[in-house]
């Protein structure tokens, strides 16, 4: 049983190792979800950026819904590009300038449900960091794997070939 999940904001770095990893072992890739299909489904603005508080609280919800869908099929063994981390994530960084009195609490139920969730059914989760220290939204990824002592590898994505590698070793001899 191997279920992964490849987590980070450095998205294009990110797809080519969880395409890669997914084309050496052979195990079925499940790809983020594009911002606008879970806006049409749940008829948001199909911008993101124009997400206020509700209609980003309702993505966040929605894309952690479609993803454990997503992730309940696939059975026993999958790649998850984004884990269930990417909507949250996102959600806790998108009103920094903003005092969410109301939202905060919301929000602490809503992360408590996904690390609950991610920590019962991910065997491994790689953390594609940003060196961008002003990432405020890799900071937050860093943060949310520390207080919850979720367990994660850090992957540096300035050797792809070498982060390949390094993802294997963490998963033993995983063979096509």
């Amino acid at each position: 049983m191997k279920r992964i999940a490849i987590v980070g904001t450095v998205c294009g770095e990110r797809s080519v190792l969880t395409n890669a990893l997914s084309a050496a072992t052979g195990l079925r890739l499940i790809p983020c979800l594009p911002y606008s299909d879970v806006a049409a489904r749940y008829k948001l603005d199909t911008d993101i950026s124009d997400c206020y508080w509700p209609d980003s609280f309702e993505y966040c919800l929605g894309a952690f819904t479609q993803r454990i869908i997503s992730e309940q099929k696939s059975g026993d063994s999958f790649i998850s590009e984004g884990g269930v981390f990417d909507e949250i994530t996102w959600l806790m960084c998108s009103f920094p300038h903003i005092e969410l009195i109301y939202q905060k609490p919301i929000i602490k139920i809503l992360e408590h449900i996904i690390v609950d969730y991610a920590s019962k059914e991910y065997d491994f989760i790689f953390h594609v960091a940003s060196a961008d220290l002003s990432d405020l939204r890799s900071q937050c990824l860093k943060r949310l794997f520390i207080c919850r002592n979720i367990k994660y590898y850090i992957i540096d994505t300035t050797d792809k070939e070498g982060a390949l590698n390094k993802m294997l070793q963490c998963l033993g001899d995983v063979k096509k």
